[in-house]
């Protein structure tokens, strides 16, 4: 199911336990075209650090961060 909060429900997840482990930092990579994730990660305060074309055939990986 798209639209209903899970990858942000599961990423905020992570991200505190991150937190809780002492982890101050945090890196997300995403396909460029994948927009919904593209937005989640926005949403959660990533921001673009890079970007590589790693696979023709899919294209561009974003590299995002967050601290």
């Amino acid at each position: 199911m798209w639209r209903v909060g899970y990858a942000t429900e599961a990423s905020v997840a992570v991200m505190d336990w991150a937190r809780s482990s002492g982890h101050e930092r945090l890196w997300a990579s995403v396909w460029d075209r994948n927009t919904a994730s593209r937005q989640v990660l926005a949403k959660l305060g990533f921001l673009e650090a890079g970007h590589r074309e790693l696979d023709p055939t899919r294209g561009t990986t974003l590299f995002t961060t967050r601290r």
